[in-house]
């Protein structure tokens, strides 16, 4: 029996970067909560879930 390793391009999420669409959401959210105390946080780290999810 033979066996290879079974590969497939990589996924927009597991590049690391943003979509267009997801950048205009981020964008949105920074217009209307910017006054937030932990707003710098929570973008962030949206930014962080975004990069990382498919």
């Amino acid at each position: 029996m033979h066996t290879r390793a079974i590969t497939r391009a990589p996924m927009a999420g597991q590049s690391g970067q943003t979509t267009a669409i997801e950048s205009i959401i981020i964008l949105l959210l920074t217009v209307f909560f910017r006054t937030w105390d932990n707003f710098p946080t929570v973008v962030q780290n949206l930014s962080k879930y975004y990069a990382k999810t498919p």
